[in-house]
């Protein structure tokens, strides 16, 4: 991978109609939020002092959001979604801004549903398709899909309700987990990850500090990367890795992910934050042995909200 230096970032706003508005040159902080745990993936994009005009039409006429972010030699898009609320306000007493709140694939997540009925001798391979056709009219297509079980069931079966709840009982039976990114619905298995490029971290390609074992993966802060994603893999020093101590109090959780004797972590969850003119521009990243064992605690799941890896 290059050396990252000198940071770039690129910010478009569009409508229905292909018409664009290019923000790039301002002032810019954004945090984006993904994971492998369903969610789809959000993102807070703060855009400071702009023009009245500006303003109003981010806050009436523009639907679609568009960030890049990375170095010179190692840039790319890390969100891409539907514009749902452009707030307005004032930060101090000469900084004004506006906020965007978006989100991707997120009509498919709350609004798709199913309604249909699988043969006698359906597969899990047909339950994913009927799902899929469900979701595809929201702009949502199939991404990354396991090797099904090629078990035939005897009885037909019914599917009636939300899309999302059958996916997850379709994932679960599968020993896998599902999640929406960039418009495309990714299923890994528990054991697997999604196949390219593994990124290796180290402190000549971005590694900041020490990674971390905690309760909730292995905890991972880098320079801003985007080619990080959710259930892809990177690769670390093992030799790197803080290992968690155990407490002996009454009430402590003492179950830790696995380390992988090769080094390679599956990413469950990544907060891609940055200000254009300030510190932050870093990957904050909670990743656990391709093959090992990941507790999925409360934590973990409310980090993927609060953008707190």
């Amino acid at each position: 991978m290059s050396q990252q230096w000198l940071r770039k970032i690129s910010l478009i706003v569009g409508d229905a109609s292909g018409k664009g508005l290019d923000l790039s040159d301002l002032h810019i902080r954004f945090a984006v939020w993904s994971a492998t745990t369903q969610s789809p993936k959000h993102a807070r994009i703060r855009i400071y002092n702009v023009a009245d005009n500006t303003a109003l039409a981010l806050r009436q006429e523009f639907t679609q959001v568009f960030l890049q972010a990375g170095y010179d030699g190692n840039f790319g898009q890390i969100f891409s979604g539907a514009i749902k609320q452009a707030p307005r306000g004032r930060e101090n007493a000469t900084d004004t801004f506006v906020e965007l709140i978006a989100a991707d694939g997120d009509e498919a997540y709350n609004w798709a549903v199913v309604n249909t009925t699988l043969a006698a001798g359906w597969s899990q391979t047909d339950s994913h398709r009927a799902l899929m056709q469900t979701m595809s009219s929201y702009g949502v297509s199939a991404g990354y899909t396991p090797e099904f079980s090629a078990a035939q069931l005897p009885r037909g079966k019914v599917m009636f309700g939300g899309s999302r709840d059958y996916m997850r009982q379709l994932a679960g039976s599968a020993g896998a987990q599902w999640s929406i990114i960039d418009g495309q619905l990714h299923m890994v298995k528990d054991n697997d990850y999604i196949p390219g490029e593994t990124i290796v971290l180290t402190s000549n390609t971005g590694l900041i500090g020490m990674p971390t074992q905690t309760v909730d993966g292995i905890v991972v802060k880098a320079l801003l990367n985007p080619n990080i994603q959710p259930g892809r893999r990177i690769q670390l020093d093992n030799a790197s890795i803080q290992q968690a101590g155990i407490s002996v109090d009454y009430s402590a959780v003492n179950y830790f992910p696995s380390t992988d004797s090769d080094g390679f972590y599956k990413v469950f969850a990544l907060n891609n934050v940055g200000d254009t003119r300030g510190q932050d521009f870093y990957s904050n990243i909670i990743c656990s042995a391709v093959n090992g064992t990941q507790p999925i605690s409360s934590t973990y799941a409310n980090a993927v909200v609060n953008g707190q890896p």
